[in-house]
């Protein structure tokens, strides 16, 4: 162990810390006269301590204080295990301090004590797991870490052993997963064998010297795999699937920030190493972003269902980061190194900016989704008068994942666009004809998650009630509460500090781009791109809140004069021809999504079904009951094919395992023969 200064002393802290937390609520239900305390209050608190400091950690580490090693020898053959932060580290273990402390206070003692303590230990296991991923310098812990990960985060969602959705969500992730964890461990075993050590120092050094098709295979090994976690398409069938079933908290780390543990991968493994990334890497990934940004955002506007429209947001930012990533591999390949920069400073900043607005929304809507009783936006509505505090978190997350300015989201992909743009204009190779492909592709994504957000907020927290559970719904215990509002001050910070922020990532950007000076990206004016100078592509986030501060005021006040200048409220028949106005004369979700629905039907392929319940005039029936919905594309085309193929090859094998002995002596004979001719 060589543990030294500050950085080291947060270190060791932000580690046991999580370890204590993990372990106190197993040791308490073990012995029953422990104090009730040690169940969840104090093993919540030390969580939250740890991921603060994992958090000041991330920061010291950004700002050029490094070098504390946390190594220990686990009793197998080889280098002992080793846990240290570095550069390219540094804005994931940021993210993850920030959104894990927001996480953990947030998480409530609902249910059973002893359920609330196993999904307490199991939440910190999985936290355990995910800093152990970003800190690990040993290729095997950094294995057993990313399968932890997988396990602990797979079991919480799975907690409600009551729902068969539930099952399904767990079985397909872990199916995912595991495919891509086992891509990504051949890659790193067969690195481990030419370099004799599973130090990532000695990795990269063999990596340098093997063949260029070697390389190559191996990036892409390393590419796959981690798109998996990322949740790129045709991979992503698992996140919507199993985000929205885990407990709120547990959500909110599953898409704020183990998703960027995949973009870390891809840096660490496929971009990192010296003599990558492979060649036409950008390229692909560059239309696979572009693809998975628009599917992702597509899907989550025509969603009724909330957190599943949150978890499809989350593919489409994931395929921006992807895309971001491409694109500054093109750019690089092409000698565009400083707007090569660019990209790839959108790519973290982005990174970082998503996540804590994507926590933030899944905890707040995880909390008017447990108020109301339901996730459908069917039954949601009216939740801004009485849980107004949440309402008010909902709607900072919301304005964030728009990309407005000037919350989290605005400049990362605000970065992408000038990228793009700059990258078009140096008449960058293939570029010339990428560019405006991708940058349609974009801007066709952002809109559509405009549209999404719109529907979350309007539909979910605005209007009337839509269900008695709904009218009933109300805040919850005070921390959480305070826990939302606390992070829902972050993608404000990160949105209107851009600029000097920006240049914070000074250091993952020179280990990725040597030669890259991040001091380019922000001028005292405003965002500046590179080339510094061109004024055109500049913008101050702090000026942009100031306007739309001023526009809110004037109109309030302009509001307040007209309001009392009008005439005294007179009554008279509605437009509803008398009728009461109630909630189902309020748009609904389906409604609000049917021209979006309607233009996208060769790619939606919606499904409706009509069914006459009781027969009425010859014209007209007296009930109907009508269905719509969306097939699964992806799972049909790609997956459903080879689930059958198992399916039907496991019922062939079942028929050769059950018959009789006669049967059983034919195989042994033609196995025997079999052997005897291969063998001559």
């Amino acid at each position: 162990m060589v543990l030294a200064g500050l950085d080291g002393a947060l270190l060791c802290g932000a580690v046991w810390g999580l370890g204590s937390a993990l372990l106190l609520p197993a040791i308490a239900a073990l012995v029953p006269s422990s104090p009730a305390p040690l169940r969840h209050a104090v093993p919540r608190a030390l969580a939250v301590l740890s991921c603060l400091l994992a958090a000041a950690l991330g920061a010291l580490t950004l700002a050029g204080h490094s070098g504390s090693l946390l190594s220990w020898w686990p009793g197998l053959p080889g280098e002992p295990f080793t846990l240290a932060a570095d550069a390219l580290s540094a804005p994931f273990l940021l993210l993850f301090g920030l959104v894990g402390a927001a996480t953990f206070a947030a998480h409530g003692p609902d249910g059973t004590p002893a359920g609330a303590a196993a999904r307490l230990s199991l939440h910190a296991a999985f936290a355990l797991g995910l800093l152990s991923v970003f800190l690990s310098r040993h290729a095997l812990l950094f294995l057993f870490a990313w399968e932890g990960m997988t396990l602990c985060s797979a079991a919480l969602v799975a907690h409600d052993l009551h729902s068969a959705r539930a099952r399904t969500a767990t079985y397909v992730y872990l199916a995912l997963s595991h495919l891509g964890a086992a891509l990504v461990a051949f890659a790193l075993v067969t690195l481990a064998a030419h370099a004799g050590s599973f130090q990532f120092g000695a990795l990269a050094d063999a990596f340098s010297h093997l063949p260029p098709g070697e390389r190559s295979r191996l990036s892409w090994l390393f590419t796959i795999g981690f798109m998996v976690k990322l949740g790129i398409v045709p991979a992503h069938v698992w996140l919507p699937m199993a985000h929205p079933e885990a407990p709120a908290p547990v959500s909110a780390m599953l898409s704020g920030v183990m998703v960027k543990a995949g973009l870390y991968g891809m840096l660490r493994f496929a971009w990192q190493m010296p003599g990558a990334p492979p060649e036409n890497w950008g390229t692909a990934l560059l239309m696979l972003g572009v693809t998975s940004a628009v599917a992702g955002a597509l899907y989550a506007a025509v969603e009724s269902d909330a957190k599943r429209l949150l978890a499809y947001s989350t593919i489409k930012h994931g395929g921006i980061l992807l895309l971001a990533t491409g694109l500054a591999a093109l750019l690089a390949a092409n000698g565009q190194r400083e707007i090569a920069g660019v990209a790839l400073a959108a790519a973290l900043y982005h990174a970082v900016g998503h996540g804590l607005a994507k926590a933030l929304a899944f905890l707040a809507v995880g909390e008017a989704v447990h108020a109301a009783g339901t996730r459908s936006l069917e039954s949601l509505g009216g939740l801004a008068r009485r849980m107004p505090r949440t309402s008010v978190a909902a709607l900072f997350a919301t304005l964030a994942l728009c990309g407005l300015p000037p919350f989290s989201c605005f400049a990362g992909e605000w970065l992408v666009f000038q990228a793009l743009i700059l990258g078009f204009s140096s008449g960058a190779g293939q570029l010339r004809l990428l560019a405006p492909f991708a940058g349609a592709g974009v801007a066709l994504a952002s809109a559509l998650a405009v549209a999404a957000m719109v529907k979350l907020y309007g539909i979910g927290f605005l209007g009337r009630p839509r269900s008695a559970q709904a009218a009933a719904a109300h805040e919850g215990s005070p921390l959480p509460v305070a826990a939302m509002l606390a992070l829902a001050t972050l993608p404000v910070a990160w949105g209107l500090l851009a600029p000097q922020l920006a240049t914070a990532l000074g250091a993952p950007l020179a280990v990725l781009l040597p030669g890259f000076d991040a001091a380019h990206l922000a001028e005292s004016s405003g965002f500046q791109m590179v080339p510094a100078g061109l004024q055109s592509s500049s913008i101050s986030p702090a000026a942009a809140a100031v306007l739309l501060l001023v526009f809110a005021l004037l109109a309030r006040v302009w509001l307040r004069g007209t309001r009392g200048a009008a005439p005294p409220l007179r009554i008279a028949p509605s437009w509803a021809c008398g009728a009461r106005l109630d909630s189902r004369m309020q748009y609904s979700s389906l409604g609000f999504t049917k021209p979006l629905r309607l233009i996208f039907e060769p790619v939606l392929r919606g499904e409706r079904e009509l069914e006459v319940l009781e027969e009425g005039s010859p014209y007209f029936a007296k009930k109907y009951r009508y269905r719509a919905g969306l097939p699964a594309v992806f799972e049909n085309a790609l997956y459903q094919p080879f689930v059958q193929a198992v399916l039907w090859s496991s019922e062939q094998a079942r028929r050769l395992q059950t018959g009789s002995l006669h049967l059983y002596l034919a195989y042994l004979l033609a196995t025997l023969v079999g052997l005897l001719l291969w063998a001559r």
